[in-house]
Formats: structure tokens, C-alpha cells, sequence
């Protein structure tokens, strides 16, 4: 629905109270409009917005297994569309407060009503008294039975909103494609003595976007998201990308709002292993996070919830048609809990990155591997058989996809240096580039893991260099195999520390090129000048790893719809 903006808002309806029950999860009933809301002037001149595919990603990473859908009444909308495309900037705080004035305001004069006030509760006594009322009132205000029926129930409202999209293509033709934006989450709320409601703003948050593709390029001409394969312009894959980065990190902003966190309690406690009700109805996937929660009174006689342990899924529930089907964790951090204990979602990515520094030792750079005409001689003064360096990982947990719990596909960038004298006579430098992929096998001991890898990638000696104010780069790549284990101990849920011991099989070098600063080929060597040269050896690493909730780049989402397990 497109009126000088476009527009996007979604109503949950629900019983407002954070743990209605303590240790049970109540389904949020959600009305939606459209996906996403912005000005016509968000977007960089010449881009065009593509609906059909942003409804997906918003489809799929915010309107989750937990909630139930509906469609919110159109005569709602008609003033904070309008105010809202005269705002001249747009920031989440004036959204909110046009929010409040506009759709918010017209909610609580429909719920407030006297009449409305007063038949609330036939609902749940007496429907045909209640549908007599309904036909009657919704008549009056220009809506049906149910969408006042719809209205009656205490209220969640959000708004996804874009600030702006830009999209940059340098020389080199690379597009560059970013969003900016946010989300809104309001709550109408129901106040227990005088029954009036209510808005009152749950979170602001605010993410971003990036993706990016190179003009002239066939690889970004379809876009892949699970078994769908999108046809696509450059331009387009560029967006896609973005807009599937930007909905998922919305997805876990709003499963992080207490409201909708799952939540459940400990039916059976053998050891540290619970089972709880909550499954595959509910969308928990094996190796899902769980607070384990108890729940005391202060000085003043308050409830508060405290959190004692952390738990992960060992086995999802299946409980779409046997609802005695319970989901299986492990505890790793904490105190042992008993039955009757509160579960707490944990909402992340599913994505860990770890970074590292380390060495290596049982290489084989020569000096003369090092010469170069261009500079005069050989960079290195002396053979390095070791080196220091460090190393970026992204994991992808494909436990959800593979019924193997704490599974990984890692994708790891490794930079370094070798530890040898450098001629003084000689303008120059040399350094390590490894990228390799593969996958990660975790076993788990209380609060503790190891974890066996095996990867597959290429090394990379780069020697770059001037001539004539004009950048190169003299590069020897070779294949190679990496094998290791890993100690890893957990810190809290999100943060470890893990130790590495492992062994790079580095094959003798297959390219050695000459490139400029474009990164084309100006002149190739020959391998075997280098046949005796050795990347490979012994590696020692230290490290920290971090589970991530936020992510602006997307990495590995193609994958996401196959979760099952």
C-alpha cells in the first residue's frame, strides 16, 4: 500500500504481562499491514525498493513460529501515514511519539470506551452476547466483528522503519548497498483495577545492513535463500543482502524483549540434563540457548528473576502433534536446578566468531624465495622456518540443519609474519594470507569443551612492492590442509577463552603471479622455482570466542531456512 511513503506496521495482540504464568509461554496474536515503513526520500536517488522480497525476510526472521497473525483495520493508519511522510528527519524517537499520537491514540479511544470497557469480558462468557455487541459497536466505528474483536484484546505493537538506503559503486565497479534503520515496540497495557489502557514503549532499536556485488559479474545475476533461487541484477543481490543482514538482527531484537522470550519450566532434572515443554512448535532448534531462572521477592516483597545456570538444547521437542513432546538441554554454567525451575530463551544468530593469535613452527620461506628484480634483491636476509600471526573466524552452527549437536562450518582469514631478519638493503616486505574453510566438532564437558577441526584452504607469501609510484604485489599461493583441536572454557554465554594445538599441511606453491593493485595478473612465474618452499607446520593458538546477537554483513543466511532439527 504505497501513498507518497510506503508504510509498514505490524499490532501483536496479546495478555499483556511479561511471565503471565510463571513458566509458561503464551502465543502473541499479531496483526500486520505491511513490512516495513519509509519516506520516499530514504532511498538514494535511482534505487528502486523490493517488496516482495523484504516481506520474506521479515516473514521468515520476525514473524516467528511464537506468534499468531492477523490484519490490523486500514482506518487506522490514514493519519500517521500522513504526518509521518511531512516529518522532515527521521529518527526513531519522532516515529515513536507520531506513533503514540496517531495509531495509538485511535487503539486506546476504541479500547476506553465505556461500552467496549464494559462488554470486554463477554468474550470469554458469552460469545453470541458478545458477537450481538460486536456487530453492533464495530458498525459505529467503521470496522468489522473481528477486527474490533481483534482490538478488545491488550495489545503489542512495532514498527520496522528505514532511515535511509544508500547504494556507492566504485571504480573497480563493486556495489556497495547499506540500510539504516530500526524497529519500535509498543505495549498496550491493561491496568487491573480501573480496566483503561495504556501505551507505553517496550524498546527503540536501531541496525544495520550491508551487502555488496560487483557490477558485470554472472555470480550475482540469482540470489539463493535456502531451496529459492531469486533472479537478480547485481544492484538487486546487493540489496538482498543487505535486507537479509538488516531482518535477521531485527528478529533477535525482538525475540530479546522479555514479552517474547520462551520461557517454560524444568519437568525432569536427571543430573545436569532438564527437559522442559518447549519444541519445534515454538521454533526452538537444537543448540538454542536457555537461562535457567529462579525466581525470589526483595526487601520490599517484589519478584525478581535471578538467573542461576545456562543451559543449551540437546533435542527439540517435536511437539507440533504430541504436545508432551519435550525439548532436552544440558546445563554448562551454574548451579544445579531442580524440577519446577524457569527456562529463559537466549536469542542469537547462531553465528560465533573467534579470534586468535599464535604461531607457527616447521615452515620453509628460503631467502631466496624472497628476491625480487623490482626492489633489488631478496626482502628476507635469512630463511624464516616460523611465523606470527593472528586469525578471524566466522562458525556457522549447522547443528539445526544436521541433527548434530554444537556442528560448524567455519570460515577463517588468518594474516602473519615471518620471524626472520629483514635485508636493510632492500625496500620491501613480506607476510602471510590464509583463508580456508571446514568444519568444527564441539564435545562439551560441564562448562568446558574440545573441539576438532578439519579445514581446507590456500596460503598465500605476498611481497608487495613500488615501481614508478605504481603498487604490485608478488605472490606465491599453494593449497593446504589444517587439522587441529582446541580447549575452550566458557566465561559466561556468550564469551570463552579457548587454547589450539594443530598442524597445516601446506602442499608446494601452484601460482606465482605478479598483480597490481587492481588485483590483475601483470606477469606469472614458475612453481617450480619455489617447490621446496613449505607454509605448512606446527600451530599454537589462543583465543577468545564470541556468540554473536548482532551482525550488519550477511554470512551464511542462504543456509538459515533449512533449519529443522
Amino acid at each position: 500500500m504505497k501513498k507518497f511513503m510506503q508504510i509498514s506496521l505490524i499490532i501483536v495482540l496479546t495478555v499483556v504481562v511479561v511471565f503471565p504464568q510463571q513458566g509458561k509461554y503464551q502465543r502473541k496474536s499479531v496483526s500486520s499491514v505491511e513490512s516495513v515503513w519509509f519516506k520516499s526520500d530514504a532511498l538514494q536517488k535511482g534505487m528502486k525498493f523490493d517488496y516482495e522480497f523484504f516481506d520474506k525476510m521479515v516473514d521468515f526472521y520476525i514473524e516467528v513460529e511464537r506468534f499468531d497473525y492477523n490484519v490490523l483495520p486500514e482506518n487506522l493508519l490514514t493519519d500517521f501515514r500522513k504526518q509521518a511522510n511531512e516529518l522532515e528527519t527521521i529518527t526513531s524517537d519522532k516515529l515513536g511519539e507520531l506513533l503514540e499520537n496517531t495509531i495509538g491514540k485511535k487503539i486506546l479511544e476504541i479500547l476506553n470506551s465505556p461500552d467496549v470497557k464494559k462488554n470486554r469480558g463477554l468474550m470469554l462468557k458469552d460469545e453470541s452476547a458478545f458477537q450481538s455487541f460486536a456487530a453492533t459497536k464495530a458498525k459505529s466505528l467503521g470496522l468489522t466483528e473481528n477486527e474490533l474483536a481483534m482490538l478488545m484484546n491488550s495489545a503489542y505493537i512495532y514498527l520496522p522503519f528505514i532511515t535511509s538506503m544508500t547504494e556507492k559503486i566504485d571504480k573497480e565497479k563493486d556495489i556497495t548497498v547499506t540500510i539504516e534503520g530500526g524497529i519500535l515496540w509498543y505495549n498496550l497495557k491493561v491496568d487491573k483495577n480501573t480496566e483503561d489502557i495504556s501505551i507505553r514503549k517496550l524498546i527503540s532499536a536501531t541496525t544495520s545492513g550491508i551487502g555488496s556485488a560487483t557490477k558485470g559479474d554472472k555470480d550475482y545475476n540469482k540470489y539463493k535463500f535456502g531451496s529459492e533461487v531469486f533472479k537478480t541484477t547485481p544492484n538487486q543481490y546487493a540489496q538482498y543482502d543487505a535486507t537479509l543482514a538488516w531482518a535477521k538482527n531485527l528478529g533477535v531484537k525482538t525475540k530479546e524483549i522479555d514479552a517474547f522470550k520462551l520461557t517454560a519450566q524444568i519437568v525432569e532434572a536427571v543430573g545436569r540434563k532438564y527437559s522442559f515443554s518447549l519444541g519445534a512448535k515454538e521454533g526452538v532448534h537444537l543448540d538454542d540457548g536457555f537461562h535457567l531462572i529462579e525466581i525470589e521477592e526483595d526487601a520490599s516483597g517484589d519478584e525478581i528473576s535471578n538467573k542461576v545456570g545456562f543451559m543449551r538444547v540437546l533435542k527439540t521437542g517435536q511437539n507440533k502433534n504430541d504436545p508432551t513432546a519435550y525439548s532436552k538441554a544440558i546445563q554448562l554454567l551454574g548451579r544445579k536446578v531442580d524440577i519446577g525451575t524457569i527456562v529463559h530463551e537466549h536469542p542469537r544468530l547462531g553465528i560465533d566468531t573467534r579470534f586468535k593469535i599464535g604461531m607457527i613452527s616447521g615452515m620453509n620461506i628460503e631467502a631466496d624465495h624472497t628476491y625480487n628484480a623490482f626492489v633489488g634483491g631478496n626482502i628476507l636476509d635469512e630463511d624464516a622456518t616460523s611465523a606470527f600471526g593472528a586469525n578471524f573466524s566466522f562458525a556457522y552452527n549447522l547443528a539445526p540443519i544436521v541433527g548434530i549437536t554444537q556442528t560448524f562450518l567455519d570460515i577463517d582469514i588468518g594474516a602473519g609474519v615471518p620471524l626472520a631478519k629483514y635485508n636493510k638493503d632492500v625496500d620491501g616486505s613480506a607476510f602471510l594470507l590464509a583463508v580456508y574453510t571446514g568444519l568444527t566438532k564441539k564435545v562439551w564437558f560441564g562448562g568446558s569443551n574440545v573441539g576438532v577441526h578439519a579445514w581446507f584452504g590456500y596460503d598465500m607469501l605476498s611481497m608487495p612492492f613500488e615501481v614508478s609510484d605504481e603498487k604490485y604485489s608478488y605472490d606465491v599461493s599453494a593449497l593446504g590442509a589444517k587439522f587441529g583441536a582446541v580447549y575452550e572454557y566458557l566465561f559466561n554465554p556468550d564469551l570463552s577463552f579457548n587454547v589450539g594445538l594443530g598442524y597445516k599441511l601446506g602442499f608446494a606453491p601452484s601460482l606465482v603471479e605478479i598483480t597490481d593493485e587492481d588485483g590483475d595478473a601483470v606477469w606469472e612465474g614458475d612453481e617450480a622455482d619455489f617447490e621446496d618452499m613449505k607454509l605448512g607446520g606446527i600451530t599454537f593458538t589462543a583465543g577468545i570466542n564470541y556468540s554473536l546477537g548482532e551482525l550488519p554483513i550477511n554470512i551464511f543466511g542462504f543456509l538459515d531456512p533449512f533449519k529443522k532439527y
